[in-house]
């Protein structure tokens, strides 16, 4: 159990697997090799009471660099914001719960579909993962792991947190069928993205006419 945030056990719990040889410190940089962005996670002691944590600097290990690591302090944002959320899930025991708030943020769109995946492994081994999440990319890769049947529909609850005129909050809870359909999404859900793809071709249907 780890009361609070995780991220100030994060290196502890590495230096744990790492001095044990966890199975689970591979798991992890599997995890983060697959969603590009390292393939290696290493626990350096600084003095007696201090650990650093140092990454892959590269993203695969058989493009060289096997001790081509740097701090973690010195690589990107989504590295370092994602690492927390990968080790909390990977140490998670079934029926525990993790909280994730928009664990989606400054990730690649390759990555945060990958994320589905590493949530959805969470989920199929008993981890109860409840996540706040403003990305539609990431809710279409849990339906299509569901539809594939690698994660059963019974894994997964929605709920729709929409914010009316008078500034009451409504939650609407939606299950997901064997096809991996939420069924009504949120009238305003995937409109801004709709709206600037449309406005983009619209640009260019109309920068094509006036040739």
């Amino acid at each position: 159990m780890f009361p609070g945030t995780f991220e100030e056990y994060v290196a502890s719990v590495v230096a744990q697997w790492q001095s044990k040889g966890d199975p689970r410190l591979a798991q992890l940089g599997s995890g983060l090799e697959d969603m590009g962005l390292t393939w290696k996670v290493k626990a350096q002691p600084v003095d007696d009471t201090q650990v650093e944590l140092r990454v892959g600097r590269l993203v695969h290990r058989r493009r060289g660099g096997a001790h081509d690591l740097v701090s973690i302090a010195d690589v990107g944002v989504g590295l370092s914001q994602s690492l927390p959320v990968l080790v909390a899930l990977v140490a998670a025991e079934p029926g525990q719960v993790v909280y994730l708030e928009q664990p989606e943020i400054h990730l690649h769109p390759r990555a945060e579909r990958r994320l589905a995946h590493v949530l959805a492994d969470a989920a199929s081994r008993g981890v109860v993962v409840v996540a706040e999440t403003h990305s539609a990319l990431l809710l279409r890769e849990v339906q299509t792991i569901v539809a594939t049947g690698k994660l059963s529909p019974d894994k997964v609850k929605l709920h729709w947190f929409q914010r009316q005129d008078d500034g009451r909050t409504v939650v609407t809870p939606a299950d997901l069928d064997a096809n991996g359909a939420y069924g009504n999404w949120p009238e305003d859900f995937d409109e801004v993205e709709l709206d600037a793809e449309k406005a983009y071709l619209d640009a260019v249907e109309r920068n094509e006419a006036s040739k």
